[in-house]
């Protein structure tokens, strides 16, 4: 009798059988001690961490920027803000807008163009012999100082014209003394403003070894080194100081940079 009792199956029952206590205490362990595993020896879930060619010494390697180009920033700047008026070849519309190629605003002072762009100009100009008259807006509070200096390093230095930089330095002085203003300049008022004082800095070169001792030679041990004029003139004073441009021989920028 028992051993019929023995070969009789339980009917079976929909569902599924509990799960055993222990067994999910395993689990549970085995999931938190995956997880702290995890958070530790993941690496962020980083990529390259997963390389097999992976070097850990390369995080440990300092990233050094590219140096800043202002041809290229002022490339990017121009067409996006000026482009429109002046037209890509710098050339401007006839009657309406000015041209930027050998234009006399642009290439006579570093003064001019940088004030003009801060504060904008109004009214009757001169440019190469054709009378434009125009509004050009201000970009004091569109363009950083970085910018402007780029924008006008590219135009001064694009389509053949050939005049020097103008750094974020520069800008920044003309900002000082002329954000305040609230009104545009005039076409015969720009051609007044000073020249700025600021010097454009010449980025010195690191001399070592023989070519150190080359360089004390030629000075002749006078510890001071002329610096090259970045305007390419005379204005040099042997004190790596640029000479103050002639007020009188400012010029300005067009109507509409």
């Amino acid at each position: 009798m028992h051993a019929q009792l023995m070969r009789e199956k339980e009917e079976p029952r929909e569902g599924f059988p509990p799960v055993p206590i222990a067994l999910l205490f395993l689990f549970s362990i085995v999931i938190f001690v995956c997880g702290i595993y995890m958070g530790k020896k993941s690496a962020g879930f980083r990529w390259d961490v997963y390389d097999p060619n992976f070097d850990p010494a390369s995080l440990n390697v300092v990233k050094v920027a590219p140096p800043f180009d202002p041809i290229a920033r002022g490339a990017r700047v121009y067409s996006q803000q000026c482009a429109q008026c002046h037209q890509g070849s710098g050339m401007g519309l006839a009657g309406v807008y000015p041209p930027l190629v050998g234009s006399e605003w642009v290439l006579d002072s570093r003064a001019t163009p940088t004030a003009i762009l801060i504060n904008g100009l109004n009214g009757k100009i001169i440019v190469k012999g054709n009378e434009y008259n125009g509004n050009m807006p201000a970009f004091a509070e569109i363009l950083s100082d970085r910018d402007i200096g780029a924008v006008l390093s590219y135009i001064r230095q694009e389509w053949g014209n050939d005049a020097g930089l103008i750094s974020e330095e520069q800008v920044a002085e003309a900002r000082s003394l002329y954000a305040s203003r609230a009104a545009p300049w005039a076409g015969d008022e720009v051609k007044g403003i000073p020249e700025l004082q600021t010097v454009l800095a010449v980025p010195e070169v690191e001399l070592v070894g023989e070519a150190v001792e080359t360089q004390e030679q030629a000075s002749g041990d006078s510890g001071t080194d002329n610096v090259e004029n970045p305007e390419g003139g005379s204005g040099d004073t042997g004190t790596g100081m640029e000479a103050p441009a002639d007020p009188e021989e400012d010029a300005g920028l067009n109507n509409a940079i």
